[in-house]
């Protein structure tokens, strides 16, 4: 199970990475940096620093690409931390449609926190406490294309089955 969630976290973090090298073009925060790079003094600024657009878009594409504290892990994180609090809340709204009405909104309050806490906890075991998923990405890093996809095709599967489900609750919330 836990070389599952590892495998599900690193195609969450090569698919962000690969959505952000896509629209790298039209960032833009990108585009706004460029800008501000065109007005002498800011450029002037920065090349005293020596720094030029090369050198500051190479240090932004590490700051996205890093598996330890990068923007991609820090996306994937979230979204796998997610998965588990949105299938929860989709058996309330079963629940809560189907089977009892709720009297008051604090219970669904509590137990949202419930599933965040349980999520958040189960996670980390799997995959945080100690930077266990470092190890993963290595090992995943040297399979083959063929396993690459397999597996990327099931992690998407997996990822998207909750929101698809949600969707379907609020569907049947509203009949």
């Amino acid at each position: 199970m836990e070389k599952f969630w590892n495998i599900v976290f690193y195609f969450a973090y090569r698919a962000d990475y690969k959505f952000y090298t896509l629209f790298d073009k039209i960032d833009p925060f990108w585009l706004f940096t460029k800008l501000l790079y065109c007005i002498p003094v800011i450029r002037n600024f920065q090349e005293k620093r020596g720094r030029t657009l090369s050198i500051m878009k190479k240090e932004v594409d590490e700051a996205f690409k890093r598996p330890d504290i990068g923007i991609s892990q820090i996306f994937a994180r979230g979204l796998i931390f997610l998965l588990p609090i949105i299938f929860f809340i989709i058996l309330l709204f079963y629940y809560t449609t189907f089977i009892d009405k709720p009297k008051k909104f604090e219970p669904v309050f509590v137990v949202f926190i419930l599933y965040s806490i349980i999520s958040f906890l189960f996670f980390y075991k799997l995959l945080w406490h100690k930077n266990k998923y470092l190890k993963y990405f290595k090992e995943f890093d040297k399979k083959p294309r063929k396993w690459k996809i397999k597996w990327a095709w099931i992690s998407l599967v997996v990822i998207l089955f909750p929101f698809v489900v949600l969707i379907l609750s609020f569907v049947a919330m509203a009949n």
